[in-house]
């Protein structure tokens, strides 16, 4: 088991691809803290996870708010004795024209997307820094690469998710602590839900990427095992792309056949 023994906080970690991960690395041999603002959706799911064998927590969080994320921390190191893995999960999306995003809209994506990046790692890298390692991941998006309408808040806090983690892979060098970012695209997810389950839309996406299917959280959560393992120790500041070869092709992918 490549993470056996590891304590792993997953933020977000109640569903979608943050539960993904933290039934992944529940399987690994992590011992996974799950930090959601949904605290009844987190004990669940850790429930599952140890009535699979795997220990698991649930713990609640705010991430846009640093006194909940301190007290987070201070539980998962009370509980666990320690922070190995740090994935910064956590997120939210408002689909709208840039005209009606409103500025309450804007900062609550940046506190959530972005802030809340900035703070987990406050609070949870010293602990890293004591035991001398650590693997933080970041997720990002395609969208914080390229432009996608109605996406505007959403493209900038994914964006600066990756600022993010090249400055402060950066900051930490030398300290034994790589931080790196994930980039998914289509994944299937409550939050990609309107889109997933709208049949006509959902078929025209897929067919946009070189594998032929949207993503699931599984895929999403391999990758993250490969960044949170030591077989991605000398990998850093760097962000890993999971589109099904979306971003690969200037061209539909049903135009190359």
């Amino acid at each position: 088991m490549r993470l056996k023994d590891k304590v792993a906080i997953v933020t977000g970690g109640a569903a979608g691809i943050g539960r993904g991960m933290v039934e992944t690395f529940a399987r690994e041999g992590a011992r996974v803290a799950i930090a959601d603002r949904d605290i009844a959706k987190a004990r669940e799911t850790a429930e599952h996870v140890r009535g699979t064998g795997g220990d698991a927590a649930a713990f609640e969080v705010d991430v846009s708010n640093s006194a909940s994320v301190a007290r987070m921390a201070e539980g998962v190191v009370a509980r666990f004795g320690g922070v190995d893995v740090l994935v910064n999960n956590a997120g939210i999306r408002y689909v709208k024209p840039f005209l009606e995003l409103s500025e309450e809209e804007w900062r609550r994506t940046l506190d959530v997307n972005l802030t809340g990046q900035f703070l987990c790692c406050r609070a949870a890298v010293p602990h890293m820094l004591k035991a001398g390692r650590g693997k933080v991941i970041n997720l990002s998006s395609v969208a914080g690469e390229f432009g996608r309408p109605q996406r505007l808040a959403y493209c900038a806090s994914k964006g600066g998710a990756i600022a993010f983690t090249k400055a402060l892979a950066v900051e930490l060098a030398g300290k034994n602590i790589c931080v790196n970012a994930l980039a998914p695209a289509l994944i299937d997810t409550p939050l990609n839900a309107t889109y997933a389950n709208d049949d006509a839309l959902a078929d025209t996406w897929k067919n946009e990427l070189l594998i032929r299917r949207w993503g699931r959280p599984e895929d999403v959560a391999a990758a993250a095992i490969y960044l949170a393992s030591e077989d991605s120790d000398f990998v850093t500041g760097t962000v890993l792309t999971i589109d099904g070869g979306w971003t690969a092709a200037l061209i539909r992918a049903n135009e190359i056949e």
